[in-house]
């Protein structure tokens, strides 16, 4: 699989889940930013995630999270003026906690229901491929001998499966939200399916 693809998977899999925690968690804490501020923000974040060597990091989740604030520092500094407000919000803001609390055990849930309907969805044999692969752990390889296939037939298998379900995503988030999410799922799912 080229590293593009498998940039893409991980970006899908390990930080797409947390955008909609990342956004909520800004609403809640930066009230100085503007959906369009965190919109920029957020791909921003995306556009550093994709630089990054990505096989280190052991707490996707957590890097998000420190991205955004990072960025959010960063462009405190760059500014000329910065409402005095949004300094006192950054300096309050605290990284969640990897201990779930209530609201995150039910919103998890919903996420893997919602992910587990997407999955169901898939053609059989994309969805076999698709499982053994984030459910089971196993490698492309793995994946081939079990199901009798090649690997270029897994990867096809993979990538049309990680399109599907981002596709999916994408629809659920235009449909939330009555439209798409400035183009950050879109752009990984373009390019993903390219």
């Amino acid at each position: 699989m080229d590293d593009d693809r498998v940039r893409h998977l991980w970006v899908a899999t390990h930080i797409l889940p947390h955008e909609g925690e990342v956004r909520a968690w800004l609403r809640r804490h930066v009230h100085s930013l503007s959906r369009q501020d965190t919109d920029d923000l957020i791909q921003d974040a995306y556009a550093r995630l994709w630089s990054v060597d990505f096989t280190h990091i052991t707490n996707a989740r957590g890097y998000l999270f420190a991205i955004i604030r990072n960025l959010l520092l960063e462009n405190a500094r760059r500014a000329r003026i910065v409402p005095m407000e949004r300094l006192g919000e950054i300096e309050m803001l605290r990284i969640p906690s990897e201990e779930p609390g209530p609201d995150r055990r039910v919103s998890a849930r919903q996420e893997l229901e919602r992910l587990e309907r997407m999955v169901a969805g898939l053609p059989e044999q994309c969805r076999r491929a698709f499982q053994l692969q984030k459910f089971q752990c196993l490698s492309q390889r793995e994946i081939a001998l079990k199901m009798n296939i090649t690997e270029r037939t897994v990867e096809k298998y993979l990538a049309i499966a990680l399109g599907r379900v981002l596709d999916a995503l994408k629809q659920d988030g235009e449909g939330a939200m009555g439209r798409p999410e400035s183009g950050t799922i879109g752009h990984v799912s373009k390019q993903s399916t390219d």
